[in-house]
């Protein structure tokens, strides 16, 4: 049962407003948090999201996000901040940034987003929120010692994780010692710098900075019409006529840009779409667009149409659907299409089928992991292990840090009986969640398993040592 994430959410909300922004003075001051106190904010509000259970972690949304993250890191010229870029299985239309690089983004959002330039500046505002470092930078001007605002922000999220919204509020704002009123009066400055900020790093990063103003303008008349329905993201980035104004106001003098929508964003957006509503009503939404003809891309919207039948289990209909949405796209294809073809053989038990159609789409699109964790998902299920930890093991050397592998070769493992190399494996998975509790304990099991390889027994053991070094830095 998944557990609200809601309550977690209120929480990251009201530390946002504690991180509000003064005025450019310059060099942004962090000496009240360190860049390790703010990564351990980050890690401990990550562990309580996907414990939660609402963090989409379907591949191909999760790689995108990352993508368009990067790029916008890279425009904006962001060195000393690594980030992570992760989706949030909600239907509002919101985002936020978390301190230590983490930026969320709701589905809702991404569905919302008419072009991906609207999209983009969104991230791009969120990043400015991450590298301008505001939680530390309000923390040296209130004069609030970093250790006590660690403990409180702490304390607040395992009560906003348990429900008590009013008790996590409590924390932050009486913990780090400054009112309400106080967190209200830099609101403005906060988001004022983001947007600014935001907007210099659309234009580097080739996207239309006239994005910006538009989405803001369109949700602030959507808040209007539906006052008691606000998109989340106005109630976490206040948007007025004069923000609005102000954006409007830098495009002066700018060059007219119209930037084309990637097939990436027109794919992502109708899967998110398709996560997000019951497949029943996907399947009936996709349908009577398509019928009326109302739709801005006919390939996405077939493409969606293809993926909530999978969804449905509707496998052959799915099958049916997707090759109608390959031939309007036509050209040399695209990872989502291959990725959703081999998925829906791999649904049907048609392990060989699903081998061919991963198998080229690695070949075509060597960059798409998703494609990549589907040849390995295929290669277990045609029992063909060899093959899956000799590609699991190339990528684990590309992609170190991406717990999907390890925990691909858990599960090899274990269908081959190698429930030492098993656990071993799932430990590595947990660890690179920062779960680090779970991860010992997976390597403490591993270890109670029949074998006599002294190599890997060795291997685990150092291991372990070193993840029990590592835990008491995660205990609050």
């Amino acid at each position: 049962m998944r557990k609200p994430l809601s309550a977690l959410l209120s929480l990251i909300l009201v530390a946002q407003t504690a991180w509000a922004d003064l005025p450019s003075m310059g060099d942004v001051s962090q000496q009240g948090l360190t860049p390790a106190q703010e990564r351990e904010i980050g890690e401990s509000a990550m562990r309580e999201i996907r414990r939660s259970g609402e963090l989409a972690e379907d591949p191909e949304v999760v790689a995108y996000l990352s993508r368009l993250g990067a790029r916008l890191v890279d425009a904006g010229g962001v060195s000393d901040v690594r980030f992570t870029f992760f989706p949030i299985l909600d239907g509002s239309v919101n985002a936020f940034a978390i301190p230590g690089g983490y930026v969320g983004v709701h589905t809702g959002l991404i569905v919302m987003a008419r072009h991906e330039s609207e999209l983009a500046s969104v991230l791009a505002h969120e990043i400015a929120h991450v590298s301008q470092h505001h939680l530390a930078r309000m923390i040296d001007a209130t004069s609030v010692n970093p250790l006590v605002s660690l403990a409180s922000l702490g304390v607040a999220i395992l009560a906003a994780h348990a429900g008590r919204v009013d008790a996590a509020a409590t924390a932050v704002t009486a913990g780090a010692g400054f009112s309400v009123q106080r967190q209200l009066d830099f609101t403005y400055a906060f988001e004022q710098e983001a947007d600014r900020i935001g907007m210099q790093t659309l234009i580097r990063g080739g996207f239309d900075p006239g994005a910006m103003p538009t989405f803001f303008e369109r949700l602030h008349r959507h808040n209007r019409l539906e006052e008691s329905n606000a998109p989340e993201f106005l109630r976490t980035h206040p948007v007025t006529t004069k923000r609005i104004a102000d954006a409007q106001g830098r495009l002066t003098g700018l060059p007219y840009r119209q930037t084309p929508d990637s097939a990436d964003f027109l794919f992502v957006r109708e899967k998110a779409r398709g996560l997000q509503m019951k497949p029943a009503d996907a399947v009936e939404f996709y349908r009577k667009h398509l019928a009326e003809k109302r739709y801005a891309n006919e390939a996405a919207h077939r493409y969606g149409l293809a993926h909530a039948l999978y969804l449905a289990r509707d496998y052959e209909g799915a099958w049916q659907a997707l090759q109608r949405a390959k031939t309007v796209y036509g050209r040399k294809g695209h990872p989502a299409l291959e990725y959703l073809a081999g998925s829906i053989r791999l649904a049907q038990g048609r392990n060989d089928e699903a081998l061919a159609v991963f198998g080229k789409g690695v070949e075509n699109f060597p960059s798409s992991r998703a494609l990549a964790y589907g040849l390995i998902d295929a290669q277990t299920a045609a029992g063909k292990y060899d093959k899956a930890h000799a590609l699991i093991v190339d990528y684990q050397s590309l992609y170190a840090g991406d717990p999907w592998f390890y925990q691909r070769a858990a599960k090899a493992y274990a269908q081959q009986g190698r429930m030492m190399e098993s656990h071993k494996a799932q430990g590595e998975y947990y660890a690179r969640l920062y779960e680090y509790g779970l991860a010992i304990e997976q390597l403490q099991i591993a270890l109670k398993q029949p074998g006599n390889d002294f190599y890997l027994l060795s291997s685990i053991e150092a291991r372990l040592r070193e993840l029990e070094n590592i835990k008491p830095k995660t205990k609050k």
